[in-house]
């Protein structure tokens, strides 16, 4: 039977075992909520954007790079912002509108890389020696990492979970000969881009890196050729995605956050071990060292079960047992200091020696081990992070203590090839981890259930629910969002009221979703050219600002008694009819209190009258009314605003929406046409006749920076649309790289835990 199941090539159980109890766990920890992970920036930032994506891409059979409803007009293709170009959350979205029970794509997503993950996980440790029940055990442990289940709301960082012990895995099987040496591990990293954000995918092009070098220094000069091709492979089939992430991340532009929160090694040993979520669900909860992340104060994010303090006592073993060793060396040779040290330079020498022998598989271990400890310094603020710092494009990514998201599965393969070969101290190392897993599993359940809670999510209904009430709110108000934007105003700076209830106004990128517009958008990563146009109504005064996309009625009261003339240019300019004012108190703000303490300290005043004073002094507008918008917002409508888009004659000219990235209106005769979007190079317009006939018309900058479209003709249908040719190459080199990625993914598939890969001889 045996030998039939291997002349076969049929999986073991273990992977059917493997996938089956993934999906279990996953559904465990969604507690029967199909938008368990639909919280915070999946649901106020990401979300609104890639839904309304692919809704337009089942439409019209393209992905839109480019959304017309946020900002005057912004790219989005770039992965770690929208991931609008993501075959696998595509993929996502398209499973949820085949399978019942109202599943978001984000959910769907997270699942799905935990399952991919844990099964490669699981391949890997077995690849490694691992007999089933450790493989099986390990994968157990793995999929309770605090690290992943504490910033589920950053949907991406699961790609960590799947690409890093999928990255290791072709690593094993695809580089120790033959043509797929040069390019299985290219293609991972290309799709990887593809995938992620390219913070996280520099990170695996260094895991990569220093695993060809761990083989290079092991005298396998091989891996030089390995590492350029695949590297070469990688940003060939990548390229088109990193020209599309330079522009929407405005060219990289500089960040400060770098170095914020290092994760010290003592805190991570320590928080690895504390069961928060038991702790938390009695009411008490443990911090050691003022320690915190993201200004998180459970440390969850540290918690790695037995990992941590089981590697923590291997590394202190091999120092113990190094240092008897040159003690006992000094004492059999009685030689000096000089003669000791040659002594211990030629015992290093013979390890070294015996190392050139050691197998692929142990080989790629002392890799991991080398990239284990590169990243644990980058993430503590150690030396690699400091040569990192100073390296330009590099020295812009965010926060030192990502850094975990890539080492964390490396410490746990660790574990697993060391519990293999364990002899002592076995039995008792085995009950730690089982232990720490089923603590892991109760701390996974804990920290998703309690997110809402983390971030004040006031969801009465579902994400569509949601979206049918900010409808009828605007319905119910009268709001022409067609044709004039909308603006919201916050009371309290850093008290994000769109992460609460998103119904309730137009912040971040609701507004693409329920397809109004508004000035909302990422604006962390714009570049300021983009911002300069309406920076009197959102202030560029803090970060809060910029990350909440909202300024505070603070700041727009301020720029209303000071900068008056300049506030009203840009109503007018941007077409803001409609201006949405925060009216909770704090008392009634929760989140407020609590963070009040952080911030510092708040302005309390009720400013919304002083706002309305304010706009009524303005020569050129008039507030024509003020009605209540959900129990949280007022709404003030004025009046002498231009519209999104007039003629010559300053008439209003009704716009059409017909996706995220075209419009359109009717021309009423020939001439100049003004819309209020920004303008951009790769926008383009054309006309269409009565007849049927296209032609192409004049798109010019007009001196504020909005767009000029000069018509020939009347009755024309006017068509305003953006072509970006490295958007239209991504499709081409997206599909090419997903193909490829699926072939080297089908080739993992059929490797058994025996050969290096199916049918070595004739492929490799």
């Amino acid at each position: 039977m045996n030998e039939r199941k291997k002349r076969l090539r049929l999986p073991e159980k273990g992977i059917l075992l493997v996938i089956l109890a993934s999906v279990l766990y996953v559904a465990l920890l969604a507690g029967g909520d199909p938008e368990v992970f639909l919280t915070d920036d999946n649901r106020t930032q990401w979300y609104p954007v890639m839904e309304r994506a692919y809704e337009d891409f089942w439409t019209t059979g393209k992905i839109y790079c480019y959304d017309f409803y946020q900002m005057k007009g912004m790219p989005v293709a770039g992965q770690g912002y929208y991931g609008v170009m993501n075959p696998f959350l595509l993929l996502s979205y398209t499973v949820t509108k085949l399978l019942p029970g109202g599943m978001d794509a984000i959910t769907c997503y997270i699942g799905m890389m935990v399952v991919l993950g844990n099964l490669f996980f699981y391949l890997t440790c077995r690849r490694l020696g691992c007999k089933e029940p450790l493989a099986h055990l390990m994968t157990l442990t793995y999929s309770t990492m605090g690290c992943f289940w504490a910033f589920f709301y950053w949907y991406y960082v699961f790609n960590n979970y799947f690409l890093v012990p999928f990255l290791v895995y072709v690593f094993l099987c695809c580089t120790q000969k033959g043509w797929l040496s040069y390019c299985a591990c290219g293609i991972v990293l290309a799709m990887d881009l593809w995938m992620g954000n390219v913070q996280y995918t520099f990170y695996h092009y260094l895991l990569f890196g220093i695993l060809c070098l761990a083989m290079m220094a092991l005298k396998n000069m091989r891996y030089f050729k390995i590492l350029t091709a695949n590297a070469a492979v990688g940003v060939a089939l990548s390229l088109p995605m990193f020209f599309l992430l330079l522009q929407t991340s405005g060219g990289f532009q500089k960040q400060e956050d770098f170095m914020k929160y290092p994760l010290l090694y003592f805190s991570l040993l320590i928080h690895s071990v504390i069961p928060q979520g038991i702790l938390r669900q009695h009411g008490k909860g443990v911090s050691f060292l003022d320690s915190f992340v993201m200004r998180r104060d459970d440390n969850l994010v540290c918690y790695m079960g037995a990992v941590a303090i089981l590697l923590f006592a291997v590394l202190f073993w091999t120092v113990v047992r190094f240092g008897k060793w040159v003690k006992k060396l000094g004492r059999e040779t009685g030689a000096g200091p000089r003669a000791q040290l040659r002594e211990i330079g030629a015992g290093c020498k013979a390890g070294y020696d015996r190392a050139l022998a050691w197998s692929h598989e142990q080989k790629t271990v002392a890799g991991c081990v080398a990239a284990l400890f590169f990243f644990l310094s980058l993430m503590s603020g150690g030396p690699a992070a400091h040569v990192l710092h100073i390296t330009p494009v590099i020295s812009n990514f965010r926060y030192l203590f990502k850094a975990l998201f890539p080492a964390v599965p490396l410490a746990v393969m660790l574990l697993a090839y060391l519990l293999g070969r364990m002899r002592r101290f076995r039995a008792a190392a085995l009950f730690l981890t089982v232990g720490y897993a089923c603590v892991g599993v109760v701390n996974a359940c804990d920290t998703v259930q309690q997110a809402h809670g983390l971030f004040d999510m006031r969801i009465e209904g579902t994400y569509a629910e949601e979206k049918e009430a900010a409808l009828a709110a605007l319905t119910e108000a009268g709001v022409d969002d067609k044709n004039y934007r909308t603006a919201a105003f916050l009371r309290f700076p850093g008290i994000n009221d769109e992460c609460f209830d998103i119904s309730h106004n137009l912040t971040k990128n609701f507004a693409t979703s329920v397809g109004a517009f508004s000035l909302a958008g990422y604006e962390i990563a714009t570049p300021q050219s983009r911002l300069k146009p309406f920076d009197a109504i959102f202030s560029q005064t803090d970060f809060f600002t910029q990350y909440a996309n909202a300024d505070t009625l603070e700041n727009f009261s301020h720029n209303l008694l000071n900068r008056p003339e300049i506030v009203q240019k840009q109503l007018i300019e941007n077409g803001v009819r409609y201006l949405l004012l925060d009216k909770t108190t704090f008392e009634e703000n929760r989140l407020a209190q609590e963070k009040a303490g952080d911030i510092g300290f708040f302005d309390r005043k009720d400013r919304r009258e002083e706002v309305i004073a304010a706009l009524q002094n303005l020569p050129d507008l008039r507030v024509e009314r003020v009605v209540s918008f959900h129990e949280r917002y007022d709404l003030v409508e004025l009046t002498g605003v231009n519209s999104l888009c007039m003629d010559e004659a300053g008439g209003m000219v009704p716009l059409t929406d017909e996706n995220m990235q075209t419009l359109s209106f009717t021309a009423k005769e020939a001439g100049d046409y003004i819309l209020s979007f920004a303008w951009d190079s790769r926008l383009k317009a054309f006309a269409t006749e009565a007849d049927g006939e296209v032609k192409p018309l004049v798109v010019e900058e007009t001196e504020n920076g909005n767009i000029r479209i000069r018509t020939t003709g009347s009755a024309e249908k006017v068509t305003l649309t953006r072509y970006d040719p490295f958007c239209t190459a991504g499709f081409i080199w997206e599909g090419v790289t997903t193909l490829l990625f699926l072939g080297i993914f089908t080739i993992c598939l059929l490797c058994t835990v025996r050969d290096t890969c199916i049918s070595r001889k004739k492929v490799l």
